[in-house]
């Protein structure tokens, strides 16, 4: 897939964790190709949500792509974990603390043979993610504080970055994704692609309804 290929990313944050070989397979059954893992640590967002054992699991699931998202402090210490565990991309923050850098993170990822992205708080301008655009294959714009489901989508702080993103990607010749995550609806969607986005993290809206298959369909028809 290209960098124009629009995708839905149901997020695991949003299923029945009692249930999570059945959300997985929820998943894999309606056609969906990336599942997004949110990892939070309780000190870079007020949340704490899973860990490497978690993606572990999850991979013994399925062959889906594991699109993971490190939500958390130090990112370069635990990254190991996650490439051991199954993930295919593992994103960063720009805003997290590290060891060593951010840039020397992304590298050691791609390294490994996996995806590698960066991710931007909705209050950080994408000139943040200038030094690291040669780096990745993913840029993720937040559009809500990250650390909770069910916020509403941030259209006007997240939009222009969002569509300065593509600019400059487009502009140079680049080739990452850009994805968007938080207030993912089918209404909201088609705003997140017309500023660039192709790939988009749904977490209530994908595992909310009773009827996976019909929600799969509606949200992929208002990105297509």
């Amino acid at each position: 897939m290209t960098h124009e290929t629009p995708l839905i990313l149901p997020s695991l944050l949003a299923a029945d964790w009692s249930r999570v070989a059945a959300e997985v397979k929820r998943a894999e059954d309606v056609g969906v190709q990336w599942l997004h893992l949110d990892v939070m640590d309780g000190a870079f967002v007020d949340n704490i949500s899973f860990g490497p054992q978690m993606v572990q699991t999850v991979r013994k699931c399925t062959s889906m792509f594991l699109d993971v998202h490190l939500m958390i402090h130090r990112p370069d210490h635990y990254v190991d974990r996650f490439i051991h565990a199954g993930a295919d991309n593992i994103t960063i923050h720009v805003e997290a603390r590290y060891d060593s850098s951010v840039l020397e993170t992304l590298r050691h990822i791609r390294a490994a043979g996996k995806q590698a992205g960066i991710a931007l708080h909705p209050d950080t301008p994408f000139e943040a993610a200038l030094p690291y655009v040669n780096d990745i294959d993913l840029l993720l714009v937040m559009t809500v504080v990250p650390g909770f489901g069910g916020q509403p989508f941030m259209e006007k702080e997240t939009m222009p970055k969002l569509a300065a993103a593509r600019d400059y990607r487009d502009a140079h010749g680049l080739k990452y994704h850009l994805e968007v995550d938080g207030g993912i609806y089918t209404h909201t969607a088609p705003i997140a692609k017309a500023h660039g986005a192709n790939l988009f993290v749904c977490g209530t809206s994908f595992y909310g309804p009773s009827d996976t298959a019909a929600a799969m369909a509606e949200l992929k028809a208002c990105v297509a």
